[in-house]
């Protein structure tokens, strides 16, 4: 019963449509990229390459937003190179190489605080807000208003397992004759009827 439940939508913009997207995303990048080319070699870096990139670290995974985030970096190379170059090549490296390592960086922390993310909320919701409950037999009604065991509704949204016993109060009102056989004989032998 460990299935996959639906995740409600984001409360927040730009995880929906369209920068979850990332073909959107990639087609900004590249429209910046555009951008960054008609302003000129002068901009050492280009701060709107962030926004895509960070929102494909956010939405699309790590992996694809730092393969963009390198990618605009070699485009960014390419712009200078084909504006020429106002200092030296050695220069031109080392900005690249620092773009790289920033644009890599803060790629990196926006892919792993989405995660974070992600697995927090995840954890938040596994049991919050009210559970419809049976009053008698205890069962819990999900989402999709089928009734559940209890044990087996939590069991199925968290780690949690369950285990059973019985309460010393449930054993003195059910188990009462087995527990204390010779308090029902005093009962019984007392009552002369």
């Amino acid at each position: 019963m460990n299935g996959h439940h639906p995740q409600p939508p984001s409360e927040y913009f730009f995880e929906r449509y369209p920068w979850n997207d990332w073909r959107v995303l990639f087609l900004m990048a590249l429209l910046m990229a555009c951008c960054d080319f008609l302003a000129g070699p002068i901009i050492f870096f280009p701060v709107l390459f962030v926004i895509p990139v960070a929102l494909m670290a956010w939405n699309c995974g790590l992996r694809t937003a730092l393969r963009l985030a390198v990618v605009l970096c070699i485009i960014r190379f390419s712009i200078q190179y084909a504006w020429g170059i106002p200092y030296t090549l050695p220069v031109a490296i080392i900005n690249g190489i620092l773009r790289v390592a920033i644009l890599l960086f803060i790629t990196f922390l926006c892919g792993k605080l989405s995660e974070q993310t992600k697995a927090l909320r995840a954890r938040v919701r596994t049991l919050e807000g009210l559970l419809p409950t049976c009053a008698y037999c205890k069962d819990i009604r999900d989402e999709e208003g089928e009734w559940q065991q209890m044990e087996e509704y939590v069991a199925s949204r968290s780690a949690a397992q369950f285990t059973h016993g019985i309460c010393p109060k449930c054993v003195a009102i059910h188990f009462s004759e087995v527990v204390n056989p010779d308090e029902k004989k005093k009962d019984a032998g007392a009552d002369p009827g």
